[in-house]
């Protein structure tokens, strides 16, 4: 079987590829590596290097004849997308629109989408958040994520092309860029290890629920296999404070790790964490990795590499 991994050059995309791999799937990584790296791509998947807003992902899909897509190419930074929203639909809803065309045109059987607890449910109301939440994005991300899943459903209903939404809380483990404005704990190492201070934007209390990268690929595998159908939280349903989190930090690098707390930013959440139920319930899925381990593991690979 040939699964086709969009952005799988990138962080939580080379570990899906890798997991499928493992399974003995055929894996082909379509990646513009705009973001992501070539030496992300593990051995044994073959890299076609293409923008998935580029006219010719029709004709690649129609070539490959992919069994499942594994869509994971995005446009990622939150605030950029409040500053420039036609960005961030021009890839995130365009491209993705143009990726599902081609999918069910060639023939694909099931497609696994990577969408966002967070961005979609904006703020919550109940906590943990399950997949009834009422999803009310707060920024242009977050709609486009869920404008893809809504277009996910059209195809399902009018095109019989199933597919499963995996909706992550916090990811996190090597290979996460420590460069971008998201993922904190890739950040504050970096910022470590290149002799610099970690800043915590406001007083630190803020909640997130922070997930491991290989739990997530195990669950992005059990969706290839399992062909589930619908929307699924993919997290710990443990919140975990910002300064918990630093405090955990400063023990996995074992040096002197300063921090210092900062401005606040403006519309961050204040809580955020789902429950995994209903994915457990359908698959048997359940976060294996805890974030103390999680966080040694990361700490680790991020110090092997400086």
């Amino acid at each position: 079987m040939k699964v086709c991994v969009t952005g799988g050059a990138g962080f939580i995309g080379s570990h899906v590829a890798q997991a499928h791999l493992d399974a003995g799937y055929e894996v082909v990584v379509i990646d513009d590596l705009s973001t992501g790296k070539h030496v992300n791509v593990p051995q044994g998947a073959r890299l076609i290097k293409l923008d998935i807003t580029d006219p010719t992902i029709a004709q690649v899909f129609a070539d490959e004849r992919f069994d499942v897509l594994n869509h994971h190419a995005a446009h990622m930074e939150l605030r950029v997308s409040v500053e420039d929203p036609v960005l961030d639909a021009t890839t995130n809803i365009l491209g993705s629109l143009c990726l599902l065309e081609a999918a069910h045109r060639s023939g694909v059987q099931h497609v696994v989408f990577a969408s966002s607890g967070g961005a979609v449910y904006g703020d919550q109301v109940v906590f943990p958040a399950d997949e009834t939440h009422p999803t009310r994005p707060v920024s242009p991300y977050g709609v486009s994520k869920r404008s893809v899943e809504l277009y996910l459903d059209y195809y399902e209903i009018i095109h019989g092309m199933t597919s499963t939404i995996l909706r992550y809380t916090n990811v996190y483990g090597p290979r996460q860029n420590p460069f971008g404005e998201a993922g904190v704990i890739a950040i504050f190492l970096q910022k470590w290890i290149d002799g610099q201070t970690a800043v915590i934007n406001g007083d630190g209390e803020q909640t997130r629920d922070y997930v491991y990268v290989g739990d997530v690929a195990r669950a992005n595998l059990l969706a290839t296999q399992q062909r589930m159908r619908g929307a699924f939280n993919c997290c710990t349903g443990i919140e975990t404070s910002l300064n918990d989190l630093a405090y955990r930090l400063q023990q996995s690098y074992g040096n002197e790790a300063p921090i210092r707390h900062g401005d606040g930013k403006p519309g961050d959440l204040q809580r955020n964490v789902c429950s995994f139920e209903k994915l457990h319930n359908t698959c048997g899925w359940n976060p294996a990795m805890g974030l103390k381990e999680g966080v040694q593991h990361t700490a680790d690979w991020f110090l092997q590499r400086s």
